[in-house]
């Protein structure tokens, strides 16, 4: 069974608030230089950052591969193995936090595994995927 990231409106805002800066900067500099490669320079890394945001956010999954593991991935290449028998609660995040983010929202869940492991998820429908963890465990641990 696979779950898809949340999808909310916060990666682009964050986006959009990067243009600030860099448009605030090549400002500057066009008034001291009055020169356009800086505006180029500035535009395609602000799309670049852009391009890999939109990649973020369509390509962060969770997926059941067994009974036993949970891989939560993002970028098509960093992935995360958990055994369902070692997660041991959820918590809900709104705001800040420090630690391995595999999240593509503002508000999401803490998954808490291991001994003192945690990870920042932001699966599309919480209640359902924590009642599919909660399934699995028990077919783990009877």
């Amino acid at each position: 069974m696979r779950f898809n990231g949340k999808r909310d409106p916060f990666t682009f805002y964050v986006w959009l608030a990067m243009l600030i800066p860099y448009g605030g900067i090549w400002l500057l500099i066009y008034q001291q230089e009055n020169d356009f490669f800086p505006l180029y320079l500035f535009g395609s890394f602000w799309l670049f950052l852009g391009i890999l945001f939109y990649l973020i956010v369509r390509s962060t999954f969770y997926t059941f591969i067994d009974n036993e593991t949970l891989v939560c991935q993002t970028m098509y290449f960093f992935k995360k193995r958990i055994p369902i028998s070692s997660i041991r609660r959820f918590e809900k995040s709104n705001g800040f936090y420090a630690g391995i983010k595999m999240s593509t929202a503002w508000r999401c869940l803490i998954m808490h595994y291991g001994t003192y492991e945690e990870l920042l998820i932001s699966p599309e429908n919480e209640e359902l995927f924590i009642a599919e963890v909660e399934r699995r465990k028990a077919l783990v641990n009877p």
